[in-house]
């Protein structure tokens, strides 16, 4: 797949992070789950972000996913600031998730009591897109994932891999601005990892999506062309 082009250099990154800090704790038990977060991640770039178990990654991912709030430091998406200081600058964080970030977690969380396709298609459902529109649009994501077979099976019935492919498309029904993946692969075969990232850059090139993946997985690794590495709770900049 042919390169995004290269961004203005002054135009607004997609994600751009100053000093993130997240401690848990107080007084001698506090931990400094994340110490120094420094990032900058282009519209339609996709990133990967490595590190040991425990590094900090998933706690830089939810706090840039609005998850988790950070103790300090500073946010934008899309070039407009959304933590500052000690606190968020806006009021509404389920909208500022809902339409500005997809979250890929490491545990699927379908919701048990609907199907495959209304799983991938209730996002959307909710933010005012008629039904019809936003199912249509969950068959083509499942179908890009070669689970379209189970659009109409229960979560319960699925495989792992299956359920993973299924919180994907959910992910992604949206096309949003801002796509954070905590190891989407991990449960996947190799064709189905690299049909993952095929989509992921897809996103990215087409509509200018900012992608960073947490991941342990060897095999989709040359997929990425610059890479960031947390060690002790820091953000290193290492290039692919």
């Amino acid at each position: 797949m042919s390169a995004p082009p290269a961004p203005s250099p002054t135009a607004p990154a997609g994600i751009e992070v100053r000093g993130l800090r997240k401690t848990y704790g107080r007084g001698p038990a506090a931990v400094d789950a994340l110490r120094d977060g420094q990032m900058r991640v282009e519209p339609g770039e996709v990133v990967g972000l490595v590190g040991p178990s425990g590094s900090g990654k998933s706690t830089l991912l939810k706090c840039l996913g609005a998850v988790l709030t950070p103790s300090g430091g500073y946010i934008a998406l899309g070039g407009i600031p959304v933590f500052e200081g000690d606190h968020w600058l806006t009021s509404d964080l389920t909208r500022l998730r809902r339409e500005q970030i997809g979250f890929i977690f490491q545990s699927p969380y379908l919701l048990p009591f609907l199907n495959v396709r209304d799983n991938v298609a209730l996002l959307p459902m909710l933010l005012g897109r008629p039904n019809r529109q936003a199912r249509a649009a969950a068959d083509q994501l499942l179908a890009d994932l070669d689970v379209a077979h189970r659009a109409e099976a229960m979560p319960a019935m699925l495989s792992g891999g299956e359920q993973q492919r299924v919180a994907i498309a959910r992910a992604l029904i949206n096309r949003p601005p801002i796509l954070l993946a905590d190891e989407p692969t991990a449960p996947l075969d190799t064709p189905r990892a690299m049909a993952v990232m095929d989509l992921l850059e897809r996103l990215a090139g087409q509509i200018g999506t900012s992608v960073i993946v947490v991941t342990h997985d060897e095999k989709i690794m040359p997929r990425f062309r610059r890479i960031y590495e947390v060690r002790d709770g820091v953000v290193h900049d290492n290039r692919a």
